[in-house]
Parts: structure tokens; C-alpha cells; sequence
């Protein structure tokens, strides 16, 4: 193979190469025109005088690692054309070398490549590796002065949302569920930016969406002949927030009825030989004491006043959302949904010692707990012993008696999500919190019920035939927060019973969410909608 093959593979029939310089860190290669005549760019008139030479200085792909450099004798030609105004024009090449590029269109293509896939200055590191030099700016450039042309001919969609600020400002992702590839990017998330959209693509026959009420209206509007998809994943979260609530609701009242329960044997041991020790869990000194217990005695005050829930959270600085929560609960929940802290175990014995010896110190004490099974460290211990006020040595007067933190609490958030899950999936003591939440009230072992046969609609795929029945039972069923969800359920029936029916899902959309944020990230502070757009749409796969 010659060089000139080597180097413009089957396109060379017009070039011919006039030697190659092999430089210590450039190899360069001169090249000339064996054409004998131009096309003039204005007139079109073909040409054979020439008037003059000049060269051309064009970056080449890297060869054998060192940057590679085509010199090019170009030509000047004279226009015969008495009328043209280009007297004198250059010549003109249909591949390769385009006019006032300083660089080969394989090479220029290489480069937007890089700067889809990686951004502009991952992708100038690449380059300078590579033996290509450029700067990140002309990366950009490259990306920006790209052709943009969504696909065409695409059959089913999902489209979602997506946070360019978080609250404040949003856009739309679509993609294409038969290939998982993005197919565009809309600067907002209004129904009548995506109706344009869709209307422009006749050819639509499945639109997968979440179920928020501007892409239900706009996918009604501008593809009337599409099917639509809730997506089932937003469902249950949906169902497992009215779950919460109907949880939170009873929370003052199933924690009194299982606090004094132990689930476990083991539980059951300590709770007795602790039973002297207990104190109880809504006063000051328990485990909810500090700032948030100060905050909900302060949210209960004002909520015997009548304040709204709007002027509770302003004037507490909490979220409306924990305000609502808070409401109906007469205890603060805890913050951790541990059973039970390993130190308390030790309690027994860190009592009887502290009795033996009034002035022991903490480090003997917590150096006698590590023999008998004790593992944590020695700050740990500290800690834990000012988080129950235990005071050792000097201190002893001050200590208070020793709490015992019930086995049987829960976090209604944790507990939603076992109400809807196949419940041969939970650990036995998740599964016996459940069983005593449904025997401690009515209502909750009727959402139990409740939301195990929506989750059983939903993995046979029959909401074709049993979705209407499920929320005509929801309400009436009493429990305002799944008569709530079932009312939503019912606005938007048709597309309900195609999520739990149809194969589709919207699960290719968030995950090119999740890879639309890691590039926004990536180019924070410079990308524009139409830079991020490209990247997102283009980027090689």
C-alpha cells in the first residue's frame, strides 16, 4: 500500500502525495492537487489557467503517536467570466480539505466526538494524550456549531422531567423506549412546548409519562392517537405516601400499643432485667430530647392556638410537609429506627459497678465492657454515656436512672415501604412489625389489605380487568388518604390500566435523567440548553 492510499484511503484519485518530513514530535506530509482545472464558486464556470500557488497548513489524525500535519499546494485560477466578480478564485476540494478549515473533517469529527462524550476539558486532556492539540473553548465550538436533528420515524416515547435549577427552573427529556436513547431536550416542561413537539410527529403510537398534568394534557392534544402510560414506579411512590400518612396518623396511638411488646427473645431478656430502669419515652430526657423535641413542643403550642400550617412553618422554619406530619402525632417519633443501642445491654452492669465503686473511671469501665462482648470504641462509649446522662467518678450524683428504648417503634417512612412490599422479602422482625401494626387498628390492617392487592394487580397485569373494582373498594373503604389516591387513580383511568397491562415503562427515561444530571454537573457554569442538548442527544454510545 502506498502512502497516498495510506493516507486518503479510496478518496485520493485527485491528490498526490510530493514527499512526507518525519519530524522528531510532527510528521508531515505534503500534498498537491493533480486536477487540472477548478470550478469557479460563483459562477461555476470551469477554469484551467492558473494564476498562482499558496499552501495550507492542516491537523491531521495522529499517526504512530506523534501529531500529524498536511501541508497542501493549493492553487489560484483565473475566472473567464466577464460578468463574475471573482476574477481570481481559489480552488476547491468536495472531501478533506474544506474551505478556511485549518483542520480535516475526519479530524474535526474525532474531536466532537471526544467533546459529546467527555465535555471540553476532560476532552482537551484526551486530546493532548492523544498527540492532538486544541483547547477546550474550540471543543465547544466544534459541539456548538454541529447540526442539530432529532430522530424521526420514532414509535414509542417517554417523556419526564428534569431540574436545570432545582425549583425553579425546569425542561423535558424525551426518549425513545425501543432503543433507550434520548431523542430530544425541551427548555421547559409546558404543555404547549411539548404538544408542538408531538404534533410535528404523527407517527406516535406509545407515550409513557409520570403523572403530572401538563404532559397528560399536551400528549392528548398533539398525539390524539397515541397510547398513554402512567409510569408504574411513581404509582407506588404515590401509593406508599398515602400509605405514610394513614401511618402517621396512627402513630401516637400503635406506638402505646406496642412499646411495651419485644419482637425479639433477646429483647425480651434485656426488657426484663431493665424493667427498673425504664422510663418513659415522651418525657424530656428520652431519646427524642435537643432541638427537635423543643421544635415539636413549640409546633404543638401553636397548634393549640390556631395558627395555620403555612404560619407554623414560617415562624419555625420547618418544611409545611413536617408541619402536616406533625399534626396528628401526640409523640415525637424517633429519628432512628434502630431496635435497641448495643450499650444499653450493659446496662445491668454498668449500674452494679457504678454502685460498687462510686469513683470509677470511664476508661476502666468501658475496658471491663470490651471483655464481656462490648465493640465499640472508647469515644463511642463516652459519647453514649452523656447521650443517656450517665455521669461516672465525680459526676455519679448527677446521673439520672437509665432508659430502656422500646423494641416495638417504627418510622412510618420505613413502614409504607414494607406495607407494599412482597412481604416473603422483609426480615421476621419487619414482618412482625407489621402483623402487630395491622392487629393494633382497623384501618391499618385494611390498608394492609388494601395495598397488597394493588400490588398484586399490578404483577399479574390485570388492571384491564380488576383496577376499577380496587378503587371502587379503596372509596369506600374509610381511609381518606387511599380514597384520595384511588380518586387521582380514577381521573387518569385509562392510562393506569395500560401501566398495570402493557409491557412499557418509563424506567429508560430516569435513567437518562440520572445521566442528563451527572453531564449537567460536569458542565456547570458554562453549559447553555443548546451545548447540554447537543451532549445529551449526540453524545456517542
Amino acid at each position: 500500500m502506498n502512502a497516498l492510499k495510506l493516507v486518503f484511503s479510496d478518496d485520493g484519485d485527485n491528490f498526490r502525495i510530493i514527499s512526507v518530513d518525519n519530524q522528531q514530535d510532527v510528521l508531515v506530509v505534503y500534498v498537491q492537487s493533480t486536477t487540472r482545472s477548478a470550478v469557479c464558486p460563483n459562477c461555476c464556470i470551469t477554469s484551467k489557467r492558473i494564476h498562482s500557488y499558496y499552501t495550507r497548513k492542516i491537523a491531521d489524525l495522529p499517526v504512530f503517536g506523534k501529531t500529524s500535519r498536511i501541508i497542501l499546494r493549493s492553487r489560484k485560477f483565473y475566472c473567464h467570466q466577464d460578468e463574475c466578480p471573482f476574477k481570481i478564485f481559489t480552488e476547491r476540494f468536495e472531501s478533506h480539505f474544506r474551505p478556511y478549515k485549518r483542520r480535516t473533517e475526519r479530524l474535526e469529527s474525532k474531536i466532537r466526538q471526544l467533546g459529546l462524550l467527555a465535555g471540553g476539558r476532560p476532552a482537551q486532556r484526551i486530546c493532548t494524550i492523544l498527540s492532538i492539540p486544541t483547547s477546550d473553548t474550540t471543543i465547544l465550538r466544534l459541539i456548538e456549531k454541529s447540526d442539530f436533528s432529532p430522530a424521526k420515524d420514532v414509535t414509542a416515547i417517554g417523556v419526564d422531567d428534569w431540574a436545570y435549577k432545582k425549583r425553579k427552573s425546569y425542561g423535558s427529556i424525551l426518549v425513545n423506549l425501543h432503543t433507550g436513547k434520548v431523542i430530544d431536550l425541551l427548555p421547559d416542561r409546558e404543555q404547549e412546548t411539548l404538544r408542538k413537539w408531538l404534533q410535528e410527529r404523527p407517527e406516535i403510537e406509545v407515550m409513557s409519562r409520570d403523572r403530572y398534568s401538563n404532559y397528560q394534557k399536551a400528549i392528548t392534544l398533539g398525539a390524539p392517537q397515541s397510547i398513554q402510560v402512567t409510569d408504574r414506579w411513581h404509582l407506588l411512590k404515590n401509593l406508599s405516601e398515602a400509605v405514610q400518612k394513614v401511618l402517621i396518623r396512627h402513630y401516637s396511638k400503635a406506638t402505646a400499643l406496642l412499646a411495651n411488646k419485644q419482637l425479639r427473645v433477646d429483647d425480651q431478656q434485656i426488657a426484663e432485667n431493665q424493667s427498673s430502669l425504664s422510663e418513659n419515652r415522651s418525657s424530656p430526657d428520652s431519646a427524642h430530647g435537643g432541638i427537635r423535641l423543643k421544635r415539636f413542643e413549640q409546633l404543638k403550642e401553636l397548634q393549640k392556638k390556631g395558627y395555620s400550617i403555612r404560619a407554623m412553618a414560617r415562624h419555625l422554619c420547618m418544611h409545611r410537609q413536617t408541619v402536616k406530619n406533625y399534626l396528628d402525632m401526640e409523640t415525637l417519633p424517633r429519628k432512628s429506627q434502630c431496635k435497641i443501642n448495643p450499650l444499653e445491654k450493659f446496662f445491668t452492669h454498668i449500674k452494679k459497678r457504678m454502685e460498687e465503686e462510686p469513683s470509677i473511671l470511664i476508661t476502666t469501665l468501658w475496658q471491663e465492657l470490651r471483655t464481656q462482648g462490648y465493640k465499640g470504641a472508647y469515644s463511642t462509649f463516652s459519647e453514649g454515656l452523656k447521650f443517656y446522662g450517665i455521669r461516672v467518678g465525680k459526676k455519679a450524683g448527677f446521673t439520672k436512672e437509665l432508659p430502656n428504648h422500646g423494641a416495638a417503634t417504627f418510622k412510618p417512612s420505613s413502614a409504607a415501604i414494607w406495607f407494599l412490599s412482597d412481604q416473603q422479602n422483609l426480615w421476621d422482625d419487619q414482618r412482625n412489625i407489621i402483623r402487630e401494626l395491622c392487629k393494633s387498628s382497623k384501618e391499618l390492617n385494611k390498608t394492609f389489605i388494601l395495598v397488597q392487592s394493588f400490588r398484586k394487580i399490578m404483577a399479574e397485569k390485570s388492571g384491564d380487568t380488576k383496577l376499577r373494582e380496587w378503587i371502587e373498594k379503596s372509596s369506600t373503604s374509610g381511609l381518606k388518604e387511599i380514597a384520595s389516591f384511588a380518586k387521582g387513580l380514577l381521573a387518569d383511568c385509562p392510562a393506569v390500566e395500560n401501566a398495570l397491562t402493557l409491557p412499557w415503562s418509563n424506567g429508560p427515561v430516569e435513567g437518562n435523567v440520572n445521566r442528563l444530571k451527572m453531564i449537567k454537573r460536569q458542565m456547570y457554569g458554562r453549559a447553555g440548553f443548546d451545548l447540554l442538548r447537543k451532549r445529551v442527544v449526540f453524545a456517542p454510545s
